[in-house]
């Protein structure tokens, strides 16, 4: 895997809004956040456009991110937030030139389709992390900032996350490259050309307002297609609201529970990797160890050197 430039503090970090549209108010928040951090930044030209559930029409969002592809002053791209339409941009990136200038990529939710496709396509790790209003605009995320910082200035070498109030659904370690993110968007690269690898993977899975039976099926999608073969462990986020209505009784650890019960890779549930209050920053591609007893993930490398 090529890894991304690391940057450090100073540096230009371009915000771009490659999916839905974004709130002026939550983006000037994280603006604020990153300034705290030591960094500077710039919005692309359309970053606050709205066209329905779009932050533009698919050539303005795509051209305000390859802009910061090229721009050589920009050392970082991070995204604005998620909402929808990551997918229909895809096909207007320079893949090449992506991989030749090597920025870090920093998104989640439905950034997850293009981080993804930046490692298979390209080579090239890319990080799965908090994003500028989507995540430091709309809460503090004090504990969230240094390890951003730490993986986009090249200083994981060995770094561990753990959290003691994770729940162990399988006991045991497993060691491969992080892969994944939201759910939803793993299930929407299926049978595409920007489809999600797995094998000899510890898989990331979040997502946000699922109910247990549709975590259920997408789960039995992934099966189905191949995806749990031969990975080496799962990490699942916090699933914020996804869980079932008052009047049933079933919980969606139990659901995700009995999925997996007769598999014998580790996994570690309820860990800050996705919509919630806190969040990981994970250089996607990199090898990790994955200890569900201990409850802890170990990034073996940096993502940016």
């Amino acid at each position: 895997m090529n890894k991304a430039k690391k940057i450090k503090k100073g540096d230009l970090i371009g915000i771009v809004s490659p999916a839905g549209p974004t709130d002026s108010g939550e983006l000037q928040n994280g603006i604020s956040v990153l300034k705290k951090m030591g960094f500077r930044s710039v919005l692309g030209k359309n970053a606050l456009l709205r066209d329905g559930f779009l932050a533009g029409s698919d050539e303005e969002r795509a051209r305000d991110f390859m802009d910061m592809v090229k721009n050589p002053d920009v050392a970082a791209i991070l995204c604005a937030r998620g909402g929808y339409g990551i997918n229909r941009i895809l096909s207007y990136l320079d893949f090449d030139l992506i991989k030749k200038v090597r920025k870090p990529i920093i998104g989640s939710s439905d950034i997850t389709i293009l981080l993804n496709y930046i490692n298979s396509r390209c080579s090239l790790i890319s990080f799965h992390g908090p994003m500028a209003a989507g995540s430091f605009g709309r809460t503090p995320m004090t504990k969230s900032r240094k390890p951003f910082c730490q993986a986009l200035m090249g200083d994981m070498d060995m770094y561990s996350y753990s959290k003691r109030s994770a729940w162990t659904i399988n006991s045991g370690q497993g060691e491969g490259r992080l892969a994944g993110g939201c759910l939803t968007l793993m299930i929407r690269s299926l049978g595409t050309p920007f489809e999600i690898k797995t094998r000899n993977r510890i898989l990331i899975i979040e997502d946000v307002n699922e109910r247990p039976y549709k975590i259920d099926g997408m789960l039995w999608q992934l099966k189905e297609a191949g995806k749990f073969k031969g990975i080496r462990g799962i990490v699942f986020g916090e699933m914020i609201n996804c869980q079932p209505n008052k009047n049933e009784t079933y919980t969606l650890r139990k659901t995700i529970s009995e999925f997996f019960k007769t598999d014998d890779f580790p996994i570690l549930m309820n860990c800050p990797v996705g919509h919630g209050k806190e969040m990981w920053t994970l250089p996607l591609g990199v090898p990790a160890i994955l200890d569900s007893e201990a409850k802890s993930l170990t990034i073996k490398e940096n993502g940016a050197v």
